[in-house]
């Protein structure tokens, strides 16, 4: 009887990281007797509270502990019931997903997801009620988390200090995971709430004082001109639009060769004063 009870269990964790909830295992006729004998046994580990870890299962720890927590909130639920869209269940937010991406050092704090709605959050567990948009939400190694972009967005937000917001952010550059210039813009009218300085050039020097632009990628080495040096950007491209005079009257797309005589000038403001 243990042995196929055990079954059912192996397959269903096998759906959901190799983890299942004391409330799912009673659905499968698992009671806490039975429970106790496998832990005994050593074929079950309380990864948190009421959810259990399957032995042999290849998920890491920092993955486990994250989609542990996610089976935490709707325990009854199997994945496969829950809602369809990441948008309207919880999504790993905050410094629980700057974590899971790689990103900073922040101090272990309770696991932080995003809900569209109100609802209990077990022991360790906390919640911002909030609605996502699905173009802020993406999937790690089967885990429905908030984008680089947002989650640099959100820890501004919480607020977490400088500090801990420029080593995040230093690292989503490093990682090629974010867009310097999309996150400046989208930080600037966050600037008079939260204090953080709205021009590009005091922007780069608050949060990222010690950045070397050699080491960005080409898109981020054209934003990184842009904002520490809009004057000589917008001074070789007007130089290079002028050039592209007799090519513009053949384009009929202006926006196009705008965008390119923009992003030539970046590049070569970005690459003369990268050190």
């Amino acid at each position: 009887m243990l042995e196929t009870l055990y079954h059912a269990l192996s397959v269903a964790a096998a759906r959901q990281l190799g983890l299942v909830t004391r409330a799912q295992m009673a659905r499968l006729g698992t009671g806490p007797a039975a429970i106790d004998r496998l832990k005994e046994a050593k074929l079950l580990r309380e990864l948190i509270d009421d959810v259990f870890q399957l032995p042999g299962n290849l998920t890491g720890f920092t993955y486990a502990y994250a989609y542990a927590a996610w089976l935490a909130l709707d325990p009854e639920r199997f994945c496969w019931e829950r809602p369809r869209s990441p948008a309207e269940d919880a999504v790993l937010s905050h410094h629980s997903a700057a974590r899971l991406h790689g990103l900073g050092t922040l101090s272990p704090m309770a696991t932080m997801f995003t809900t569209p709605q109100a609802r209990h959050a077990p022991r360790g567990v906390g919640l911002q009620v909030d609605r996502l948009a699905p173009e802020d939400i993406t999937n790690v190694e089967g885990i429905a988390v908030t984008t680089v972009h947002r989650t640099i967005l959100d820890l501004v937000r919480f607020p977490f200090d400088r500090d801990d917001i420029a080593r995040v952010l230093h690292d989503a550059l490093r990682l090629d995971a974010v867009d310097l210039r999309a996150i400046h813009d989208a930080m600037v009218p966050l600037s008079p709430r939260y204090g953080h300085p709205a021009d590009g050039a005091a922007f780069l020097r608050y949060f990222l004082p010690d950045l070397v632009p050699a080491s960005l990628s080409p898109r981020n080495l054209r934003a990184w001109a842009r904002l520490a040096a809009p004057d000589d950007v917008a001074v070789i491209q007007a130089r290079i639009t002028a050039v592209l005079g007799d090519v513009r009257a053949t384009v009929e797309d202006d926006e196009a060769v705008e965008a390119v005589s923009r992003d030539v000038a970046a590049e070569i403001v970005g690459r003369l004063r990268r050190r």
